[in-house]
């Protein structure tokens, strides 16, 4: 495909650029918002992750919650450490600027949208470990007989292949060319759009409507859940206390009120759950906003007349994705009492391996010391 002038782009992208947002506050946005904030926040989710899904790992998938939360885990992993890689370009420019120019280009083109793509992969996850989670405290006994961890995971593995196979189609629509560059007087890689994407306005509808609708209906399914969660656990708590207070067992029915009876561990999970589902309607909300005012704005996006504000407006989008990913760990070490005791079994392990080494290696110096 001919490409034109380098000369030209620039004067193009210089008149889109000026719009509301100039290029010098476009940069400074970049530096204290996506190259230090959102940078720090992948890499400590990318840590998060790993720990989360081998601790998880080490208690075993004995059931479906900890089966939904590694799938979770696991592309906030992928989420965070392309979020990290991606943001490499702050560090590099200290070393190359053209080389971390050609990197932040490229970086656009494969790590925005994964960052994307495994935001809605994990949001559709989120819908679905309220729903059940919803299902477990209205019926638990049921539930748990048929959604078994075999289910369990072959549901989280088609919600990942048919959401992250609906936006793939994306990867296509960039094109990344090298051309000589006089601000750093050498060849730089550059994104531009390819021919068909162009004019594809029903590409671009599709990816505006699907960018939209898997976070909304997740937002909404997750609200919705989450009211009912909430309104199952108080009548749990008004049934616990009506039993309490109650003179004679023979007042209440217990098998009459199967949904009523939850166990302190369910009502652990639940309300852990609770707090993940909140933090995905913070964390979703700016997406679903930025996205609906794509399918009503065509220039809102990158290379377009609005570049500069979109994005500076996605440096915040992605910022909160990335917060979304690194929360996990968090979240379990103040809310798991399982996590947590885990946690510090494999500390102890670890350094009672260390400390009978540390003992071993003594003990053979005295040996040798004694040999001679």
């Amino acid at each position: 495909m001919e490409k034109q002038s380098l000369k030209v782009i620039q004067e193009v992208l210089s008149k889109r650029l000026t719009i509301y947002i100039s290029e010098k506050e476009r940069r400074l946005a970049e530096i204290c918002v996506d190259l230090t904030l959102s940078f720090i926040t992948a890499l400590l989710g990318t840590v998060n992750n790993l720990v989360v899904m081998v601790v998880l790992a080490k208690q075993g998938f004995k059931d479906s919650v900890s089966i939904s939360m590694t799938t979770v885990a696991f592309w906030d992993f992928i989420k965070c450490f392309g979020g990290t890689l991606q943001r490499m370009s702050g560090l590099l420019a200290l070393i190359d600027p053209a080389m971390a120019q050609s990197w932040a280009n490229i970086g656009v083109v494969v790590f925005n949208y994964l960052v994307s793509f495994t935001s809605y992969v994990t949001s559709v996850l989120a819908a679905y470990v309220a729903i059940e989670r919803c299902l477990c405290v209205t019926i638990p006994f049921r539930v748990k007989k048929l959604l078994t961890p075999k289910v369990a995971s072959a549901l989280c593995l088609a919600i990942s292949v048919v959401v992250f196979g609906c936006f793939a189609v994306m990867y296509g629509v960039y094109d990344i060319y090298w051309d000589f560059d006089p601000e750093f007087n050498e060849t730089v890689a550059h994104y531009d759009f390819k021919d068909f994407s162009v004019n594809n306005t029903s590409l671009w509808e599709y990816y505006n409507i699907s960018g939209v609708t898997w976070p909304t209906v997740s937002l909404i399914i997750i609200i919705i859940c989450t009211v009912l969660i909430s309104q199952r656990l108080q009548q749990a708590s008004m049934f616990r206390n009506n039993l309490r207070n109650s003179t004679t067992s023979s007042s209440l029915d217990l098998s009459s009120n199967p949904g009523k009876r939850i166990s302190r561990r369910d009502g652990q999970v639940i309300k852990m759950l609770l707090v993940v589902i909140a933090l995905f309607i913070v964390t979703l909300s700016p997406r679903v906003a930025v996205y609906t005012a794509k399918y009503f704005v065509y220039d809102f996006y990158f290379l377009r007349r609005y570049h500069n504000l979109f994005c500076l407006v996605a440096y915040i989008v992605y910022f909160f994705d990335l917060l979304n990913g690194a929360s996990n760990f968090f979240i379990f070490m103040v809310m798991s009492t399982s996590f947590r005791n885990t946690i510090k079994r494999m500390c102890n392990i670890r350094i009672e391996t260390e400390v009978r080494h540390h003992t071993e290696l003594k003990r053979l110096q005295r040996r040798q010391e004694n040999c001679y």
